[in-house]
């Protein structure tokens, strides 16, 4: 059986130092690039980039902490519109995992961009 989603497991662009590796990360080719149980640097996280690896389990935190974490920087208005804007673009998706995903897919990146602005803003 294959899983779809896997609590735990973060996109490469998520990480952050200090988060702990639930599990290994390994190449294409099974080699151990990351033991489990050991924090994250910036040096690994380039390290992982370099690799091509694109995402990576760490204890303690999941897709949902931060995408909570994120929506909490942003001001309340601003994440109304964000989850109007994909509502209206996904309006039927409750039965379907590919399209919950998708959903997720694209309300994390409107959050994102929403973060950056705000990010550009305050400098």
């Amino acid at each position: 059986m294959h899983k779809v989603f896997v609590m735990g497991v973060l996109h490469i662009n998520d990480l952050k130092e200090g988060m702990v590796l639930a599990e290994d990360v390994k190449n294409r080719h099974g080699n151990v690039l990351l033991p489990e149980g050991r924090p994250l640097t910036a040096k690994d996280i380039l390290i992982l980039k370099t690799w091509g690896i694109t995402e990576a389990d760490v204890e303690g935190i999941d897709r949902d902490k931060v995408e909570k974490s994120d929506m909490e920087s942003l001001p309340p208005s601003v994440v109304a519109s964000i989850e109007k804007e994909v509502a209206e673009l996904f309006p039927e998706v409750s039965d379907n995992p590919v399209m919950q995903e998708m959903y997720r897919i694209v309300r994390k990146f409107k959050l994102k961009q929403a973060l950056s602005q705000v990010t550009e803003d305050e400098t």
